[in-house]
Formats: C-alpha cells, structure tokens, sequence
C-alpha cells in the first residue's frame, strides 16, 4: 500500500493511457484497441506534482513533519505554506532516527504449526520470506525535496495539499 500527497482541485488534463501507448509500441494490441476491458484510452493527469509513498516511509515522514499517525492514520491536509515551514524545520531537525539497515527475514521465521494427514502429524514452518528496505538520510532528504515541489506549487496556486 502507498500514501499519495496532491492537490486534489488542481487543474487536471487529459493525456493518452501511458499502458496503451507501450502496449501498441510492442505489438500486443493494434490501434483503437484498450490494455484492458475498463480502459478508455486516457487518464486524467494532475497538473500539479504529486508524490507517493509506501505507508513504512510516510509513517516516518509525517512523524518528522510533526504530524500524528496514531492508530495507523496516514491521511490529513495542510495549506503549501505549512507544509513549506514543517519541511524546512524536519531539514534542520535530528533526523538520524529514520536510518535503517535494509533487512532480510527468511521464510519459515513465524513459528511452526502441526499438520496432521491421516495418521502421519508433520511439523511445518510458517511465515514468508520478508525483505525490509532500509533508509538513508541521504532518502529522506529527495523525499522532503519532492514534497517541497509540491509545497511550493500549491501555495503559488492556492491549493490545499492532502494525503492518503
């Protein structure tokens, strides 16, 4: 899952369906033929920036901009000019708290349980190989750059920045 920060009453254009266009390149559909069933051979796109996160690095960076994420809440609004001054105070805070080594679980690591077919009971492990991605400081700062676009658009144009 991801968290995307927009200006949701942005401007938006309509541009061809990025999936249509490569599809027909490669020759797996011919012209006037969609990607899929639900296309309609365009998308609606944002004049304004937007960024994305997945929810472990959003979760750090909302923290960071000051904002709460209790009981998992990964969504809320501020006008560009709050969203300037938070960054500009997370640039200059201690952010040495969001470096993490990436890390790799192995299958097999979330316990075991007893299987029995007929009369024969096995043991089996439990729990998918998990890779965790790390963060550098080095990350969390293009992370703020990218949120400052967008910052620095919204309060040009008067728009209010939201996530979720």
């Amino acid at each position: 899952m991801s968290v995307t920060f927009c200006c949701f009453d942005a401007p938006r254009t309509q541009v061809p369906c990025p999936f249509c266009q490569d599809w027909l390149e490669r020759g797996w559909i011919k012209e006037g033929e969609r990607c899929d069933q639900f296309c309609t051979g365009f998308e609606e796109r944002s004049e304004a920036p937007e960024v994305n996160f997945s929810q472990g690095n959003v979760a750090d960076i909302l923290r960071l901009l000051g904002f709460t994420t209790e009981g998992g809440d990964l969504y809320g609004s501020c006008s560009g000019g709050e969203m300037r001054q938070r960054i500009f105070r997370a640039r200059n805070a201690n952010r040495s708290h969001l470096v993490r080594e990436p890390e790799y679980i192995p299958g097999g690591s979330a316990g075991v349980e007893t299987v029995q077919e007929g009369n024969v009971v096995r043991v089996q492990r439990m729990g998918a190989a998990c890779y965790i991605g790390g963060n550098t400081d080095e990350q969390t700062l293009r992370r703020l750059t990218d949120l400052e676009a967008l910052a620095i658009y919204a309060q040009e144009h008067g728009f209010e920045i939201t996530w979720g």
